[in-house]
């Protein structure tokens, strides 16, 4: 099969399932911060978890893609594409790893806190981001 071809779109699919669930997961984590409520926290956690391994999807599937349907040219739409794609595949990772390691991160307080919060808002950036690099090409 002509994976360029393919009638379902691998790449579209992985892109707008990260897009919708970091969103949500940084609102939810708001919410936590605001009320203190646990579930918001585990909440935020479990979006993060289940849109963690769409990223690489969405990264193999775009680059794919760029070599295939545009010969691999590189401009700075498809190097920004390219290098915050890999960045967010890190933060992602970093985000579960350390909640994984310090399940109690957001309830200790201190600067930790405010990292992980932080980092989970610039992953919620950087998929807004590349989404918006991506619909320039729509």
């Amino acid at each position: 099969m002509n994976l360029k071809k393919a009638p379902i779109h691998i790449h579209h699919i992985a892109s707008h399932f990260t897009s919708a669930l970091f969103p949500v997961s940084t609102a939810l984590l708001t919410m936590f911060v605001i009320t203190g409520e646990p579930s918001f926290e585990a909440a935020s956690f479990y979006c993060i978890a289940f849109g963690l391994p769409a990223i690489p999807a969405a990264f193999f599937s775009g680059a794919y893609d760029w070599r295939t349907r545009f010969s691999a040219r590189h401009t700075r739409i498809f190097n920004h594409k390219l290098f915050f794609g890999a960045l967010f595949i890190v933060v992602g990772l970093g985000l579960i790893v350390a909640r994984i390691m310090w399940p109690q991160i957001m309830f200790d307080g201190g600067a930790y806190k405010w990292i992980y919060f932080g980092a989970l808002c610039s992953a919620t950036g950087m998929a807004a981001y590349l989404g918006h690099l991506g619909s320039k090409f729509i």
